[in-house]
């Protein structure tokens, strides 16, 4: 089936009274649309290289995120052109999450590759969000906080920094005026975590500001979003 439209989805937020529009997917003029896409989930140790289990968490399917749990290697049915989010947890083990588009081939190839913790590792949790330009997290950000509260909860000796990054370029608000934002945000999750039972002792909130973006020229929102992330590392176990 060929499509005319040059953005197929549209996604609403409502946030702080009013709807913000962002374009989720472009596809160009007389592009084949893919039908019946699938993902297909594979989980490994990362020091072993051998398969191994856990239970996986996939936003993008549904309204709200699928568990699928005791996963190895599966295939499951998606919907084209969506933003997917892909968790898990398992002790003893990095906090893994991965957002992105599917490859746009008839199976999407999502390979999670577990690390086994140590002192330095660093992952993004993308799904943590803020609203607009705001220090408030959004509500859907819940599920991923509450992930990293059971991380936390997994391993009791571990502390860990939480680090805000935000986006945009120094000459429009200056440097300092981003660290500042990326801190606060980052000090908004230390409280979240805190006023669900995380000792204070545990955390230290940190600002990258704009410093590390993933993408350092944007060109789209998911461009844009992208830098605007939560990143966690792992201080001591």
């Amino acid at each position: 089936m060929k499509t005319t439209l040059s953005i197929l989805a549209l996604t609403f937020i409502t946030a702080a009274g009013f709807a913000q529009m962002v374009t989720e997917k472009a596809i160009k003029p007389g592009e084949e649309e893919i039908q019946g896409q699938q993902m297909h989930i594979s989980v490994l140790d990362a020091k072993s290289g051998e398969p191994m289990t856990v239970d996986v968490r996939v936003s993008g399917i549904n309204r709200k995120p699928t568990v699928f749990t005791a996963v190895s290697d599966t295939l499951l049915p998606i919907k084209t052109y969506r933003l997917f989010n892909v968790s898990c947890l398992k002790q003893g083990y990095m906090y893994y999450s991965h957002k992105f588009w599917p490859e746009e081939k008839h199976i999407h190839e999502e390979q999670i590759v577990l690390k086994p913790l140590k002192v330095g590792l660093k992952t993004d949790i993308r799904e943590i969000t803020f609203l607009g330009d705001q220090t408030e997290i959004y509500t859907k950000s819940t599920e991923a906080l509450d992930d990293l509260i059971e991380f936390l909860n997994m391993h009791p000796g571990m502390t860990m920094a939480i680090i805000g990054h935000v986006n945009g370029p120094d000459k429009e608000k200056g440097h300092s005026f981003y660290k500042k934002a990326s801190l606060k945000r980052a000090e908004s999750v230390v409280e979240y975590l805190i006023s669900k039972g995380i000792a204070k002792e545990r955390l230290e909130a940190r600002g990258a500001g704009n410093s590390e973006m993933v993408y350092n020229k944007p060109e789209t929102d998911w461009q844009s979003d992208a830098n605007r992330r939560i990143e966690i590392e792992i201080l001591h176990l």
